[in-house]
């Protein structure tokens, strides 16, 4: 199982890269709220453990297997914010509200909601 620490990590890297390509520390560290070095430190352990490519002081990408994590780990979190706006949280709170719980959710609760939500589209 992979730490919750390390699934953050993975997911932020995914929407920066899909973003913009590819992501840097200094990009991670502030979505992540974390200082560079911590981020460095933590994009160190992240490339030992097979989920990215990073040189020091260079670009971030994901491995395949951190590709694969990050893709599932970001459909959670859409399937989570699709939730949040159909049961009315506050628009500007939703991506904050979403990282809060994203990460503790077992896939089991994601699927629930996902069917919830296409169920619910198909009676709207």
């Amino acid at each position: 199982m992979i730490p919750i620490r390390t699934k953050r990590y993975i997911l932020e890297i995914y929407i920066l890269q899909e973003a913009h390509g590819h992501a840097t520390i200094s990009g991670i560290a502030k979505v992540l709220n974390v200082t560079a070095s911590a981020a460095s430190k933590m994009a160190g352990k992240l490339k030992e453990d097979g989920f990215i490519y990073f040189q020091p002081y260079g670009t971030v990408t994901l491995t395949k297997a951190g590709m694969e994590i990050g893709r599932k780990l970001f459909q959670d979190h859409q399937v989570l914010m699709e939730f949040y706006q159909k049961i009315g949280v506050e628009e500007k709170l939703i991506r904050q509200k979403v990282r809060e719980v994203e990460m503790h959710l077992g896939s089991e609760v994601i699927f629930k909601i996902k069917g919830f939500l296409e169920e619910h589209k198909k009676n709207a």
